[in-house]
């Protein structure tokens, strides 16, 4: 088993001959979390999109656990879960959101999909408000629930936009906590990108800067930390 979970190599990704993504490569180990750093308009959701398969015409190589990465594919799909760009029925509740989104998947048994909806509603601090309309929820409680819509196939990577944005501080610091359990207890692969450098700092292992649609630097935040490189510098 590879100790390299997602591979990226010189992706190049634009629109309309406008060109996002210039020259990205990097990697992210088996278990570790990888926070991405970038103004807006970087590109970081550009290239979370394109991981997942809902940007395609790209140029470059995205490897999965050691192969060429294959969207179409059911078993890969499964494998990766996301938070980007999550819409809910609003007028549904929490658990018949997931209950729809695991029968669409067909991945899951009906009995294992209740099982496994009953955990994450748990895991995610929802089981008071399973059966509650998602319209009354709080956009930190909507946060949670899209945390649990991604993790219903138990992923191996997980790929999240802007997480922590509105969150309160309890709701940052119990998403964090929650995943720090997914990564060092259940071995979980982690993207996130998030404009909050104390989060990114407090939480990941490796660091990513995109600027302008390129790598400006990539390493563990231990190395960053210690040669004593500004952030804000770096995204300037």
């Amino acid at each position: 088993m590879s100790e390299t979970i997602l591979k990226l190599s010189h992706l190049q990704k634009g629109y309309r001959n406008f060109p996002v993504l210039k020259d990205v490569s990097f990697q992210l180990s088996r278990g570790h979390i990888l926070g991405l750093i970038g103004k807006n308009g970087a590109g970081k959701t550009t290239m979370m999109k394109t991981i997942l398969g809902l940007n395609r015409g790209y140029q470059g190589q995205i490897e999965f656990d050691g192969a060429p990465l294959k969207t179409d594919d059911p078993d890969t799909r499964k494998r990766i879960g996301s938070l980007v760009d999550v819409i809910f029925y609003e007028d549904m509740s929490a658990r018949r959101n997931l209950k729809l989104l695991a029968m669409l998947d067909g991945v899951l048994s009906p009995k294992e999909a209740n099982q496994k909806i009953d955990e994450l509603l748990e895991f995610v601090g929802l089981s008071g408000s399973a059966g509650k309309s998602v319209r009354t929820f709080s956009f930190g409680m909507k946060q949670r629930l899209a945390l649990a819509q991604a993790l219903l196939t138990s992923p191996d990577l997980l790929i999240l936009d802007e997480p922590f944005v509105g969150l309160d501080p309890v709701g940052i610091e119990d998403t964090k906590s929650l995943l720090l359990s997914l990564s060092r207890e259940q071995g979980v692969s982690i993207i996130f990108s998030s404009h909050q450098l104390t989060e990114v700092c407090s939480l990941a292992d490796d660091i990513v800067v995109l600027a302008d649609g390129k790598i400006r630097l990539a390493d563990t935040y231990a190395n960053i930390k210690n040669s004593g490189v500004s952030f804000i510098d770096l995204l300037r």
